[in-house]
């Protein structure tokens, strides 16, 4: 009795509906007991039905904002980060997607779309935007009448197509009918004050669109955001590990010169993957703030304000702002506080201008023109020092306590003087073993090994390009993945660039590199390049991709990838027996399939 009373206690009936249902039973047959059973079974799943449906309509209509992340080197994704917390702390409902993982093609369900974007290459969107910005500009887009949007662009203005990634999907928004919240704004690279006014203004805009929109609502949505492996150092914060060696890799004749560095992370709570990057606060070389400052005639102890602190003039440019790159901008104000006549003539010429600041370093300019003046005055026109990101060359599965980088020296000989990039001057010149060293990691979730290790993978670089797949060939190998593994590999000589040969010829007696083709540009009368491999191998290459593969490409976006991926669309046309319009459709599926990807800068 006890139990029967437990019984009746667990069922969803009152004593009324039990006593009736009890009566019901009593006075039917099987045959109609099992009618009635089917007939209540697909009430209660209409009903149940209905309300998944009017669920559903209700995270869509509630679902109103979206926040694009579509990053290159990590700032644009900490924005929409930022974003997204911020919006959160204003109960505006939102959600955060990485522009790979975005549904492009249900765009015109959207209410409300945010994109934070940064540009690469030649005006081009990251990497991770490619198939989004190529559907946009495609006939296949559709009417966006109903959407709002904003653009936050990430650019530099030293280059030709700043923020150029931005400004296209601007237009195009526009052509395809969307609205703007408030304008675009295309930001230089020092970004935090114009993030934080565009961001107050994006949310007063916002607010009026409320008479349009149903209520908003706290998100609790953060499946699609990625979680930082590194919970305690940031770009903000970075480490101070210990350099653990640093040597040249590339021979004693060779025309670049290749350091390989180690850097000690034990005891610091730093975990990363095959893929990631790491972020180097670099220090600019004491002997160039010291002629920077002469050229000038300031005294190095002079104050200036960094930040609310009262630092020297020395430490303020050894410390915070770039010292190599030369802009238009820092030429116009240069000649803005010198009134120097040779100068006037060369901003005159945009043509001029442009071939004066690719072939003349900052340091160069004032040595040819000095002119004095204060702190202030020189401060106001140099850009300000930010990190610099290298493809980690390790896997901790190889080397738990350790961070590997492969940096290839920046250098330009004008005029019998060698000038050398900021970073990689600092790592290959100053940094010697046991010095600390300031550092970040920046997740690259775009540049991930399959999760399946049995899918083959083909790895496409030139130079510097090889170090993740160095790290890929670690994890594997650590991993007894079987699956194959293909590398191209280009450099000028056999002799002088072969970078990590003894490790490459090891995985290749093991058998963990199936094939390896390499192409030494200078070995020969006529130049041989990756493509030029590529093509060579275009039936096998064909073959692997339809068994699966992945492919691989990293290295310099503006030459190599591009020339690469036309190689590509060539064997795809070939081998498929396809036009070039449905070849490029055909990469573009493997891209969003996750087995196109690219790490280019």
């Amino acid at each position: 009795m006890k139990n029967q009373n437990l019984f009746n206690l667990l069922l969803p009936l009152n004593t009324e509906q039990l006593n009736y249902l009890n009566k019901l039973d009593s006075s039917c047959s099987n045959i109609q007991r099992a009618w009635l059973s089917g007939y209540f079974w697909k009430s209660a799943n209409q009903i149940s039905d209905s309300c998944t449906a009017d669920t559903d309509r209700s995270n869509i209509n509630n679902s109103l904002i979206t926040i694009i992340s579509a990053s290159q080197t990590g700032n644009a994704k900490s924005l929409s980060q930022r974003l997204h917390e911020y919006l959160n702390k204003h109960n505006k409902k939102n959600r955060l997607i990485n522009a790979i993982d975005y549904k492009f093609k249900k765009i015109q369900n959207e209410k409300i779309l945010i994109l934070i974007i940064s540009t690469q290459g030649e005006g081009e969107p990251p990497e991770e935007a490619i198939s989004l910005y190529k559907f946009i500009i495609s006939k296949k887009a559709p009417n966006l009448k109903n959407l709002c949007y904003s653009i936050f662009s990430l650019g530099d203005k030293s280059y030709n197509f700043f923020c150029q990634a931005g400004k296209d999907f601007d237009k195009r928004f526009k052509e395809l009918g969307a609205t703007s919240l408030i304008d675009r704004f295309d930001a230089d690279i020092e970004y935090e004050d114009a993030y934080n006014k565009w961001s107050e203004n994006l949310l007063k805009s916002i607010n009026n669109q409320n008479q349009h929109a149903q209520s908003f609502f706290t998100s609790s949505n953060k499946k699609n955001q990625s979680a930082d492996l590194t919970d305690s150092f940031s770009r903000k914060n970075p480490a101070k590990a210990v350099v653990l060696a640093n040597q040249k890799i590339t021979g004693r004749n060779s025309i670049k010169d290749v350091y390989h560095i180690e850097i000690d992370i034990n005891n610091l709570n730093i975990k990363y993957k095959p893929g990631d990057a790491v972020g180097i606060w670099y220090k600019n070389d004491p002997q160039l703030v010291n002629k920077i400052i002469k050229f000038c005639s300031i005294d190095s102890l002079d104050k200036v304000n960094i930040k609310n602190k009262i630092i020297t003039i020395f430490d303020a440019l050894t410390n915070h702002f770039e010292l190599t790159n030369n802009t238009k901008d820092i030429v116009k104000n240069y000649v803005n506080i010198t009134k120097n006549k040779i100068l006037q003539n060369i901003i005159s010429d945009e043509i001029h201008l442009e071939d004066y600041i690719a072939n003349t370093p900052f340091i160069k300019m004032i040595h040819d023109y000095p002119e004095k003046m204060s702190s202030t005055q020189l401060l106001s026109f140099l850009r300000p020092l930010t990190p610099r990101l290298y493809s980690i060359s390790s896997s901790q599965a190889e080397t738990p306590n350790e961070i590997h980088i492969t940096v290839g020296v920046i250098k330009k000989v004008i005029s019998g003087c060698v000038y050398l990039g900021g970073s990689s001057g600092y790592l290959s010149q100053s940094l010697k073993v046991d010095d600390i060293v300031k550092i970040f990691i920046e997740t690259n979730n775009n540049f991930r090994l399959p999760e399946n290790p049995d899918i083959p993978i083909i790895m496409i670089s030139s130079g510097t390009g090889i170090a993740p797949f160095r790290a890929f060939m670690q994890q594997r190998d650590n991993d007894c993945a079987k699956g194959k593994n293909w590398i191209f590999f280009g450099n000028p000589n056999f002799t002088e660039d072969f970078l990590y040969q003894i490790e490459w010829q090891q995985y290749i007696n093991k058998g963990l590199i199936t094939n390896m083709n390499v192409a030494w540009s200078r070995d020969q009368e006529n130049k041989l390049y990756v493509q030029d491999k590529i093509q060579e191998h275009s039936k096998e290459i064909w073959s692997w991709i339809q068994e699966g593969a992945v492919i691989y490409i990293c290295g310099n976006a503006s030459n190599m990838a591009k020339d690469v991926e036309k190689t590509l669309l060539n064997i795809i046309s070939k081998n498929g027996n396809m036009n070039l319009e449905n070849s490029e459709e055909f990469l573009n599926d493997l891209r969003l399939n996750k087995r196109y990807k690219r790490d280019v800068y």
